[in-house]
């Protein structure tokens, strides 16, 4: 049995953050239905570049975000189609949207009026902004959320422009804080019956991700300053470039413990009771002497050499991998971090998997996305419709 088997969810969503939220839910265990405008539905269908890269095989930006749901095309503009969602409602645990809220006023599909249909409902809106202050209903895409949160000007190195965030990294950062809060709610709702509104916004998960530097900024009031590697405080805490051009990371906080095998391995015994480096304070007082040793010295070896010298060692380190680096990497497979599926049209295809193990009641993909309206009639049939009233609210171009 899965986690979340029994329990249904509403997608009415739009592009990654709703959707990706709907689609743990899915992974886990839930019945999910997809509402979509019968004209073109997701916005992301219809999408054939994600920033300057084409989607020439499978539309994965759709595709992982909507894994394992039905799609019901449905206009809920017409009174009748919202009647249809209304029914659905009273009997579903969950609501999920990231449309503004302008739009779910309109379509009357806002927390205050699904709640009192079905008090018991757990409402996930995934706003851009959050639910208060003045910018609360202007719309949003995580490209701006990043920027905002402080993320976008922090990374880099100094008089470099700033680094802009990948496509859905904030929206996945976002569902699964969001996925996190409906957890919560459902935990709640088992012990009281009630159900409740969960907001979880863009800007609030990426302020979130980088929450140890705000908390440095809210105590210090400074801003935290861009650095060159090169003047890094800790020279075993950075990463330095291999003889092959390819990077690695070191990641010794307490250099201390790691101090003498990291200096047999890398053939820097005499720096062992060098006084310029004798403890960690030493170290960090005189790291950019100790960066360009070591500057010189990785790049006498390519990466896969210091990895053998490192593994057996009690240093800690990391490639500085590509996404297509990862398609070698044994960590990923051994621990399902991308599994294959089968596809009516390419046969197998290979996509990210569920980072959450449970060893009881592990999740599981349950399928591809769906074609726009594919299971409308299914859902509806479960409805109590007839044949006859699906026809009618076809003609009147209530679904399609």
């Amino acid at each position: 049995m899965m986690p979340l088997e029994g329990i249904k969810v509403l997608d009415l969503g739009q592009a990654v953050y709703g959707p990706r939220v709907a689609v743990h839910l899915a992974n886990m265990g839930a019945s999910v239905i997809k509402i979509e405008h019968p004209a073109g539905g997701d916005l992301v269908r219809g999408m054939t570049h994600v920033r300057h890269h084409p989607i020439k095989r499978l539309h994965y930006m759709f595709e992982i975000n909507n894994f394992g749901k039905k799609s019901l095309a449905i206009d809920a503009r017409k009174e009748e189609g919202r009647e249809i969602v209304y029914k659905l409602v009273a009997n579903s645990d969950i609501f999920v949207s990231n449309l503004i809220v302008d739009s779910l006023r309109r379509l009357k599909m806002d927390y205050d009026t699904l709640s009192s249909i079905n008090p018991k409902l757990i409402y996930g809106y995934a706003s851009g902004w959050g639910s208060k202050g003045p910018d609360k209903e202007l719309p949003a895409y995580d490209f701006v959320a990043f920027a905002r949160s402080g993320l976008m000007a922090t990374f880099g190195e100094p008089d470099t422009p700033p680094v802009a965030c990948l496509p859905a990294f904030g929206d996945s950062i976002a569902a699964v804080t969001m996925a996190y809060g409906i957890m919560l709610a459902l935990f709640h709702r088992e012990r009281t019956g009630e159900g409740q509104l969960v907001d979880v916004s863009l800007f609030g998960s990426l302020i979130e991700a980088g929450s140890t530097n705000w908390a440095q900024v809210l105590d210090t009031r400074v801003e935290i300053p861009k650095m060159k590697r090169e003047e890094w405080t800790n020279p075993l805490f950075n990463h330095y470039k291999c003889k092959d051009g390819k990077w690695i990371e070191l990641g010794m906080l307490q250099t201390d413990l790691h101090w003498n095998d990291f200096c047999d391995a890398t053939g820097l015994e005499e720096l062992k009771d060098d006084p310029r480096f004798i403890n960690h304070q030493t170290r960090c007082n005189n790291n950019k002497e100790l960066i360009a040793i070591l500057d010189k010295v990785f790049l006498s070896r390519t990466r896969e050499e210091w990895v053998k010298r490192f593994r057996p060692r009690n240093i800690i380190w990391g490639r500085v991998q590509s996404y297509v680096d990862l398609l070698s990497d044994p960590q990923v497979w051994e621990n399902e971090f991308a599994v294959s599926l089968p596809h009516p049209k390419f046969g197998e295809v290979q996509v990210p998997g569920i980072p959450v193990k449970l060893s009881k009641t592990p999740g599981k993909i349950k399928g591809l996305s769906p074609e726009l309206g594919q299971n409308t009639e299914e859902i509806l049939l479960e409805l109590g419709y007839t044949w006859d009233d699906i026809s009618r609210l076809k003609q009147q171009k209530v679904i399609i």
